[in-house]
């Protein structure tokens, strides 16, 4: 009822770089979720999440669901094993193969981290004019943004 569209590039995931399998999340599930809506079906976007507007855009392009990988490694919710470095000195939870991902006190929880993407979510719906999902999906705009529009989207550290 449901595919998977997604190679990285998580955090973890080295697949687009070892081999140059894969293409952008965004246009990989914006294709997609066209096919699958066609056929009554629904896709989970995986791979690349790292902020709320990844989350927004993999909706927004048509995801049933978003896979979030990483993001909750790390954080003491964690459902990987609990162990110490070799010093002794460190935590870190075990899970993606032997990847090792201390914890940070300073970390958010989960909670937390649930509740931020949820705030991006909602502020990229009502950018959009979409009370729900679905409508987000309907109302998204797509276009093509050059490198310069890019770098001009971005923070700046300081103001005038």
């Amino acid at each position: 009822d449901a595919v998977k569209v997604g190679v990285g590039p998580g955090a973890m995931c080295t697949t687009r770089m070892m081999t140059g399998v894969g293409r952008p999340q965004f246009s990989a599930v914006l294709d997609c979720a066209e096919a699958a809506r066609r056929l009554g079906k629904s896709v989970c976007a995986d791979g690349g999440v790292r902020h709320p507007r990844d989350v927004a855009l993999a909706l927004a392009a048509g995801a049933g669901t978003v896979m979030i990988g990483s993001w909750f490694a790390g954080t003491y919710e964690s459902a990987a094993d609990m162990r110490l470095d070799a010093t002794g000195k460190e935590l870190f939870e075990e899970g993606n193969r032997t990847s090792r991902i201390y914890l940070d006190p300073a970390r958010p929880g989960v909670e937390d981290l649930i509740y931020h993407i949820v705030a991006g979510v909602k502020s990229a719906c009502t950018y959009a004019g979409a009370a729900t999902l679905e409508e987000l999906h309907a109302n998204a705009l797509v276009g093509v943004q050059g490198a310069a529009g890019f770098d001009e989207g971005k923070p700046v550290r300081q103001s005038w």
